[in-house]
């Protein structure tokens, strides 16, 4: 497992955590599981619309692991929500 920095637009305002993620582990399985865990520690994304992954300015793609998309341990991810209309 490798440790990424990531940084939430939470409707209190920005949020960091330190996260763990499995290096063969692909976005959509793990994004789920860290927002839940948000939520439980009382933090929720602002905004609709569906959750994003940035990192160097390019939205990553939730199908595939971390390291494939040339993100290393201890890279600052920021999560935020894309509003679907607009």
């Amino acid at each position: 497992m490798s440790k990424y920095q990531m940084y939430f637009d939470t409707v209190k305002g920005e949020t960091h955590y330190n996260v763990d993620i499995d290096d063969a582990e692909a976005l959509d399985s793990v994004v789920n599981e860290i927002l839940y865990e948000l939520r439980e520690r009382g933090d929720v994304l602002q905004g609709d619309g569906e959750p994003q992954v940035i990192w160097n300015g390019e939205a990553l793609d939730f199908a595939r692991p971390l390291p494939e998309q040339g993100v290393r341990p201890n890279d600052v991810l920021r999560i935020s929500l894309i509003a679907l209309n607009g």
